[in-house]
Parts: structure tokens; C-alpha cells; sequence
């Protein structure tokens, strides 16, 4: 059991709270003024959780939140603040509080969010801060099996993810998921809710930039008969659909600015109002949100709401390009001939040599997405046999050709040049190329540069070239 320090002048409610909390934790501390707090701080410190107030006789409660986030035991901070200025919980956020209750606020809000503080407090409280990896290779397998079998590659920054994954799914904290268009940012979300304890309930998706505005509201909370004109019967909404399960709020940045309060209000209370209604409905999800958009750009422009920013990203997870880990190029290719194969019924054997240099060298503005549409084409019209470059678009068979030309049309600068070191120089930036583009997979590097591993290996030792870092 716990102990807790609650902050707040008026002594009904501080009894309230006592009242509320006792069965969570073993102490409840309590104070009316920042002075008081600073003291009870001083005396107690490896409490777990500080609630207060912002409106204090003597100060601010944010001076609190500032001195207890300097506590070596990091307890997690929650503010309450009155309704009438919205400035009150972006500052409380500023000032790395970890959630903020708006007054009035209903006792099972109060324990949800401390339920969901305690919960980061958890899994920000190794000695690094970071989150641990899957270290064991037939451990992180089978859980890549289990989990994540559409979520393909070997890149460090997919693996950072899975670690990620791993570490936070069993709990109930929301997810921002963030890429450009194409890299899997859906595949992520049911990963995550496979390695859940909500695995068993549905997980709901909605493209929030796919729904008209006028129909978006109904869509997520629901509507009751005749709330509007076309409304012929009740409908439950998506947050019931998801109840138990995982709700993903795909192209988050696409929500209108009116939607946005009220999808605040639905996380932190945890209740929906259908269209049309006054009773709102108890819901029990786990958000999951994604986003091809700078959110904290948006929220400087004022399109998007701080508050719920920080609400959606407790958990980040960021998604690279795939430009920036081209060595996985080659297991995805092979894995949507293979899932083409037998969708389609074809019997594509593979890719051959130049055909996938060509396909490693494109840019793929369009990333994973734009990747497996280009090779279910091609397999379906391939049929069979091995894939060439001639089969494969014009855009990326001018990517080998740019490749080519620069390998084969050096230029003789007009005052000569030392052969042996241009040589070396060339052949030193290929490699190093191979193993960057390969993640420093020596295996693959080798394959691509079309030597044995060993040979590579010699070459790496005697120019003496190593990982950076």
C-alpha cells in the first residue's frame, strides 16, 4: 500500500478524498497550504503520489508539482483544477504533472487517474529510464509470433519498438503512435492489443479523417432515435463497440477542433454521452492513437488541443521511413511474395539480384504500404518464376539505373588522380553504404556487395572500419 499527500484548503473536501482514497492507500497525508505541502514533502521522502490543488492560500500548487518532480522517489503528481480556465491543466502538464483533474470530477475519475499514474511511475522507474529490451532471441521470436506476425523486419528502431510493445501492454495507458503514411502504424496498434490483457475483447478502429464531421460524433459516442434527421433507431457508437478492448483513433490529427473536448472528456471520465441523450454510459477502452502529423505544430497553431495531446501521448512510439531502414527491404519483399503466393495462387519463386538492388534503392515516398502494392502487382502479373527488373515500375527501375550510372561513369578530374587511393576511397564508401543501409547486418552487407562474409570481415579488420558508437 502507498501513501499519498492531498492538497487542498477546504476541509469537506479533503475529507472527501480521504474517504475515497483509504482503499488504495495505507497513508493519506493531508494539507491546506504550499507551505504545509513543502514540509509534509520534506518529511515523507518516498511517497508515491501528491494530489493538489492549483488555487492555494499561500502559492500555487504548481510550486508543489515543481518541487516534488525534483524528488529523487518521483512521485507522480495530479492537479485539480476549476473549470473556468483551461490554461490551469496545460500548465499543470508544463510543469510535468502527470494528469490533471478538471472540478468537478467524479471519485471513479479520481482513481482512474491514479490507477494510470501509477502505472507510468512503474514504467519510468528503472535506474536508466528506458525501456527494457526482449534480450533473449527465441524469447523476442516466439513473441514476435505471437504478437506481432505482420510487423516485419530487423531494423534497431523496429526492434526499440517491440520493446516498447512489450513493456507497455498490459497496461492502460494510451498510445501515440506517429510516421508518415505507410509505415505500419495500424499493424503496431494490433500488436499491441494482441500482447494485451484486452486480447480477448474487440479492438475498434476509426479513421478519423475518413468520417464527415457532421456524422464523426455519432460515430464515435453513438446516437439514441431521432436525434437527427436520418436517426431511425438508437446506435451504439464506437467507445461501446471497443468497451473492454482497445479503441484506435487512426489520423488523430484529423479530429476537428469541436470533437476534441469532448473526446478529452471521454478519456478522463471514462463516460460517453450519446448524440441526442443526457445519460452518459460508462466505457472501459484503451486508446491507441495515430498520426502522420506534427501534433505539437497543430497545437501551436491552435488546431489541436494541448490538453488532449497530452492525454493521447503518454506512450510514445515514433515509426521510421523506410527509407531509413532499407535493410529490412529485402524480408518484406520476401514476405508479401510469399503472402501474394498464396492469396492470389501464384508461384513466384523470388526476386533476383537486380531487381532487388533496384527495389533497395528506391525512396518509397509511399513507405510499406507503397512497397507491398508494387510487389502484389507485380506477383500477380508475374505469375511465376523469378522477379527481374523489367518487371518491376519504371520509377524504381530508374533507381537502379541512377545507381548503376554511378558506379560506371566515374569522372577523370583534369589534373589526374592517384588510382590506388580513388580505388580504395570507392571501395570504402560501398562498404560502409551496405553496412549502413544493412543496419551493420555483415550477412546481409556481403550479400549485397556480392563477396563472401569472411572476405568482408578481412576487409572490415584490415581498413579498420567499425561501428559507430
Amino acid at each position: 500500500m502507498a501513501t499519498i499527500l492531498v492538497v487542498d484548503d477546504e476541509p469537506g473536501m479533503r475529507k472527501l478524498l480521504k474517504r475515497s482514497l483509504k482503499k488504495k492507500f495505507e497513508t493519506i497525508l493531508e494539507a491546506a497550504s504550499v507551505a504545509k505541502a513543502m514540509d509534509l514533502l520534506a518529511e515523507h521522502p518516498d511517497l508515491e503520489v501528491v494530489l493538489t490543488d492549483v488555487a492555494l492560500p499561500d502559492g500555487e500548487g504548481f510550486e508543489i508539482v515543481d518541487h516534488a518532480s525534483e524528488m529523487p522517489s518521483k512521485p507522480a503528481v495530479l492537479v485539480m483544477t476549476g473549470l473556468q480556465s483551461i490554461d490551469n491543466p496545460i500548465n499543470a502538464l508544463r510543469h510535468n504533472a502527470a494528469d490533471f483533474l478538471l472540478k468537478p470530477f467524479s471519485l471513479d475519475a479520481l482513481d482512474q487517474s491514479i490507477t494510470r499514474a501509477l502505472e507510468r511511475r512503474q514504467l519510468t522507474s528503472t535506474a536508466s529510464g528506458q525501456i527494457r529490451a526482449i534480450s533473449d532471441e527465441s524469447e523476442a521470436a516466439e513473441w514476435r509470433a505471437e504478437f506481432a506476425p505482420d510487423v516485419v523486419g530487423e531494423h534497431p528502431s523496429l526492434l526499440r519498438v517491440f520493446s516498447i510493445i512489450e513493456r507497455v501492454a498490459d497496461t492502460d495507458c494510451s498510445v501515440l503512435v506517429t510516421g508518415e503514411s505507410g509505415t505500419g502504424k495500424e499493424a503496431v496498434a494490433r500488436s499491441l492489443h494482441r500482447a494485451s490483457d484486452r486480447t480477448n475483447k474487440p479492438m475498434v478502429t476509426v479513421n478519423c479523417a475518413a468520417i464527415p464531421e457532421n456524422l464523426l460524433e455519432s460515430e464515435l459516442f453513438g446516437h439514441v432515435r431521432g436525434a437527427f434527421t436520418g436517426a431511425t433507431s438508437t446506435r451504439k457508437g464506437r467507445f461501446q463497440e471497443a468497451d473492454g478492448g482497445t479503441l484506435f483513433l487512426d489520423e488523430i490529427g484529423e479530429l476537428p477542433i469541436g470533437l476534441q473536448g469532448k473526446l478529452l472528456r471521454a478519456l478522463q471520465e471514462k463516460v460517453v454521452c450519446p448524440v441526442g441523450d443526457s445519460k452518459e454510459l460508462k466505457v472501459d477502452v484503451r486508446i491507441v492513437a495515430a498520426t502522420n502529423r506534427d501534433l505539437e505544430e497543430m497545437v501551436e497553431a491552435r488546431q489541436f488541443r494541448e490538453d488532449l495531446l497530452y492525454r493521447l501521448n503518454v506512450i510514445p512510439i515514433e515509426l521510421a521511413p523506410l527509407r531509413d531502414r532499407r535493410s529490412d527491404i529485402p524480408l518484406l519483399v520476401q514476405h508479401f511474395v510469399g503472402a501474394t503466393n498464396e492469396h492470389r495462387r501464384r508461384g513466384v519463386e523470388g526476386v533476383d539480384d537486380e531487381a532487388m538492388q533496384a527495389l533497395e534503392a528506391y525512396h518509397w515516398p509511399g513507405n510499406i504500404r507503397q512497397l507491398r502494392n508494387v510487389i502484389e502487382r507485380v506477383v500477380v502479373l508475374k505469375a511465376g518464376g523469378m522477379i527481374e527488373l523489367t518487371d518491376l515500375p519504371p520509377r524504381v527501375r530508374k533507381a537502379h539505373g541512377s545507381v548503376m550510372g554511378s558506379l560506371t561513369e566515374p569522372q577523370l578530374p583534369a589534373d589526374g588522380i592517384a588510382l590506388r587511393d580513388a580505388v580504395e576511397n570507392f571501395e570504402n564508401a560501398l562498404i560502409l553504404q551496405a553496412l549502413e543501409r544493412t543496419g551493420w547486418n555483415k550477412n546481409r552487407a556481403a550479400s549485397i556487395l556480392q563477396m563472401n562474409r569472411t572476405t568482408l570481415v578481412e576487409k572490415l579488420k584490415k581498413k579498420d572500419i567499425k561501428q559507430a558508437g
